[in-house]
């Protein structure tokens, strides 16, 4: 079994290519001039291949950092909208800081367990700066419960056959996404490889509780892609924290 993302980096931007990333990035933009920051400084945790980097550029941003804990997908995350690039664990950032905003998004943080999200708001709180505002995103299990339990997808792509097996454990709370990549051999064979993703369906009071212990301020949370409060069958949270 390889470690997530080994393998579905070479494959990740035409698996995501559904996701329309230039309207996650207004969104973004939008929500950050709504709590009235205009940060000049920016740490993307769990970026990725730094897709959202080409459409999520806030106006007055001088310096900015993208860093993902899988060097696979990192490596693909290019300079000129990136800047600068690091291998990194989110529970232990290696930056001294202070970084007016901190994001992490597209559920990056559901991989971290619960007692690993004391660790991380730690961190964040470390390398904030004063008045900065951290932004991430998380699942819910309401779309666990309706969307990816016990429910397979076949992506045909013209290198690689990927199958996805969605598999949600409602005791312990786990979403499970395995992975299995089908890619010709040159003799007409094909090669399997393997992946399995689980990923940890928080609730709002287990973030809020870690973010409060780390002394950070939940500004807000909203729904979707919204700037609603109404949180009913959101598969999709957005949490607003700050310093003080």
């Amino acid at each position: 079994m390889n470690k997530p993302y080994s393998k579905l980096a070479p494959y990740y931007k035409s698996v995501m290519e559904h996701v329309d990333y230039a309207k996650w990035g207004h969104y973004l933009e939008r929500l950050v001039r709504l709590h009235c920051r205009f940060p000049k400084s920016l740490l993307e945790v769990g970026g990725g291949a730094g897709i959202l980097t080409k459409f999520f550029n806030p106006k007055n941003l001088k310096f900015r950092v993208t860093t993902d804990l899988s060097y696979e997908m990192i490596a693909l995350a290019e300079p000129e909208t990136a800047g600068h690039r690091a291998v990194a664990d989110a529970c232990k950032l290696p930056f001294k800081g202070p970084f007016d905003m901190v994001l992490m998004t597209y559920d990056a943080i559901d991989y971290l367990e619960k007692k690993q999200l004391a660790k991380f708001f730690k961190e964040v709180a470390r390398v904030l700066s004063d008045g900065g505002i951290l932004v991430f995103d998380a699942v819910t299990e309401f779309n666990s419960w309706n969307y990816f339990d016990d429910v397979w997808d076949v992506t045909e792509l013209e290198n690689c056959v990927i199958n996805r097996h969605s598999v949600y454990d409602h005791k312990k709370k786990i979403q499970f996404n395995h992975f299995d990549f089908f890619c010709p051999c040159k003799d007409g064979r094909y090669e399997r490889f393997s992946e399995t993703h689980k990923q940890y369906i928080h609730s709002v009071e287990d973030f809020s509780s870690a973010i409060k212990r780390a002394g950070l301020k939940l500004e807000a949370v909203y729904s979707e892609f919204s700037f609603s409060p109404d949180l009913t069958d959101a598969t999709r949270l957005q949490f607003v924290v700050g310093k003080a």
